[in-house]
């Protein structure tokens, strides 16, 4: 049955294989008019396998496995359990001296059936707004796309809807229009087949992506697409299905969409073939892993076709035309962005205007030889040149007279453990660090005027998949050590707390974040804003400026008190395990931040 208002009409304001941050939505997103406290249902018969609470996260989080159905249903951003379940949870946390516990009761201490009220709906955790975050796992744990149960509560007759086609040049030999690299359509909409007008041509291995979104009935929500298939010319290129995603996964959602244009542009194209890294097990297709290739001067239909769980399908048309590159012209390109220099995949790309006294050619260093580069096209009034750093990275580019040094220190190969060390920084990449090849570049920035030195490890568009170890060589003097933390930065003046600890001289921190990063004291301990106190309760404000709040703890009368903790809103409030005592004598509140700064608030009560 439906956890909420079950036989009655429902909304979602989400649903299972959404593109998020740096995951995919594991189940589906169950809204609650902005409320909470309704009543959250067992969806079948079973015991509650597991509880969890924790300020972040699903926050207060229900599981209830279904030995019957070889599933567990799971209730996450709960304002409270059913009395029952709260007060064996809040037992544990005082046993415990803790808010945050991850309990797996016994399998007869909660036992549920179909329809029981087991909790109530809130906005605890990294909950966005009011909502019940469902999710049906398989045996194996790995979430399932609720929406394939068949719940009449959810109306949905709307395609997926389709914003742009993006086409990507996979290699330096191949073009779209006669240019390498990526490139953006509209598309015109008849009812729910979409089309570009015109043909486009195109040459060698081509990369497509789409950026869309679904919906469902009365609600405005843009939802993922489950299902993709792209056909050419009649014959199946690939078919993604989304409809369970292993929590080992999912943060290959990084290499799903295009990492670059997300960050940069804060548009999620999603690739229709498998980039280099991709290990999740969504697709059919054949060697080519989805990748159009195209060598004739042909016309090919492509036919994208997208259905979200309810079978609701759009189609997208296009005409693709074989064109052999040419090195003439590409005159009045209105996409064309002339740049210095720029690596896309594996190829770097670097650009000068036209000057016919140097023939046109590019002297490439690398390998300790000289390489001769003519122009691989010309766009307006630039050359256009493309070299393919397979072959080697080059020391230096001498074009129209001037040198160009590509900003590539090393190639660091993905599956492979590999250390990189330089005056400023030393780089430990795992095996599994990386999706793919990364073209190196490391810099040291210091601002002695304020203090401040910033360690540069290329840029955020490359993702990571798991951690790396920086160690980071500070050439300032920091005298106040046990007070130092690493901070992220992308402009040098907004900071975020990463950690990292001192190992003598240097300094070492573990990310899954490449770009700057710098070292900043903090000697101010967090700040306490009581806002209401007295024999039954206790409220207040905690906040801290740099490091963050790492724990507190309030004893009344030399007993410790369980404090619940909402990081939205900086907000903690104690509740008693004894609600019938009152709170009488020495109240000592003390909050410390990351680095140890502490706080201590203390009141007597009468």
């Amino acid at each position: 049955m439906f956890p909420v208002k079950p036989g009655q009409r429902n909304y979602l304001s989400g649903t299972m294989g959404e593109l998020r941050g740096a995951h995919f939505h594991g189940g589906m997103d169950i809204k609650t008019g902005g409320a909470t406290g309704l009543k959250i249902y067992a969806v079948a018969d079973g015991y509650v396998s597991r509880i969890k609470v924790y300020g972040g996260g699903y926050g207060n989080a229900l599981y209830i496995a279904h030995p019957q159905l070889g599933t567990t249903s799971v209730y996450g951003h709960l304002k409270k359990f059913n009395d029952e379940i709260a007060g064996f949870v809040l037992n544990e946390q005082y046993k415990r001296k803790s808010f945050s516990v991850n309990l797996f009761p016994e399998k007869d201490a909660f036992k549920v059936k179909k329809g029981d009220i087991v909790a109530f709906s809130g906005n605890s955790g990294s909950s966005g707004g009011p909502h019940l975050h469902f999710e049906i796992r398989d045996n194996q744990q790995i979430p399932r796309n609720p929406l394939f149960y068949g719940f009449d509560e959810i109306k949905d007759n709307i395609s997926p809807t389709v914003q742009k086609i993006g086409l990507k040049t996979m290699n330096k030999n191949s073009r779209v229009s006669n240019q390498f690299g990526f490139f953006e359509f509209t598309l015109s909409r008849v009812k729910n087949e979409y089309s570009i007008s015109k043909v486009i041509p195109v040459y060698g291995d081509i990369g497509i992506m789409l950026q869309g979104y679904d919906r469902l009935n009365d609600a405005s929500n843009r939802n993922g697409i489950p299902y993709l298939n792209m056909e050419m010319d009649d014959q199946q290129i690939i078919d993604i299905t989304i409809d369970k995603i292993p929590f080992s996964k999912t943060r290959q959602i990084l290499c799903y969409r295009d990492y670059e244009i997300k960050v940069k542009e804060n548009k999620s194209f999603q690739k229709l073939y498998i980039d280099d890294g991709n290990e999740m097990n969504i697709y059919k297709t054949g060697p080519s892993k989805g990748i159009i290739s195209i060598r004739d001067t042909l016309i090919h239909n492509i036919r994208i076709t997208l259905m979200d769980a309810n079978k609701n399908k759009s189609v997208v048309n296009l005409k693709l035309k074989g064109s052999y590159p040419e090195v003439s012209a590409v005159k009045n390109s209105k996409s064309f962005k002339p740049i210095r220099q720029k690596i896309l995949d594996n190829t770097l790309v670097f650009m000068n205007k036209k000057a016919e006294h140097n023939g046109y050619f590019a002297h490439v260093y690398t390998n300790r030889m000289s390489y001769e580069l003519s122009s691989s096209y010309y766009v307006n009034d630039y050359s256009v040149y493309l070299w393919d750093l397979r072959s080697g990275i080059p020391d230096s580019i001498e074009l129209c007279g001037e040198m160009i040094y590509p900003e590539i220190e090393m190639a660091v190969p993905s599956e492979t453990e590999f250390k990189y060390f330089t005056s400023e920084i030393d780089l430990h990449f795992y095996s599994k660090t990386l999706f793919d090849t990364l073209y190196l570049k490391t810099d040291y920035i210091d601002e002695l005027a304020n203090d401040k030195e910033f360690f540069e490890i290329s840029e955020d568009i490359y993702p990571l998949k798991k951690n790396m170890k920086i160690t980071l060589k500070p050439k300032l003097t920091y005298a106040n050590k046990e007070k130092i933390s690493a901070y992220y930065t992308t402009d040098l003046k907004n900071f975020s707390y990463q950690g990292g600890a001192w190992v003598n001289d240097n300094f070492e921190i573990t990310t899954r974040t490449l770009g700057k990063y710098t070292l900043l004291e903090d000697t101010i301990p967090p700040k306490i804003k009581v806002v209401q106190q007295n024999r039954d309760y206790f409220r207040c404000y905690i906040t801290d400026k740099m490091a963050g709040i790492k724990d507190y703890e309030l004893f009344v009368d030399g007993n410790w008190v369980l404090m619940n903790y909402d990081p939205k809103r900086n907000y903690i409030w104690a509740e008693k395990l004894d609600k019938s005592k009152p709170f009488s004598g020495n109240l000592e509140l003390k909050v410390r931040d990351n680095v140890n700064n502490e706080k201590v608030y203390s009141t007597t009560l009468k």
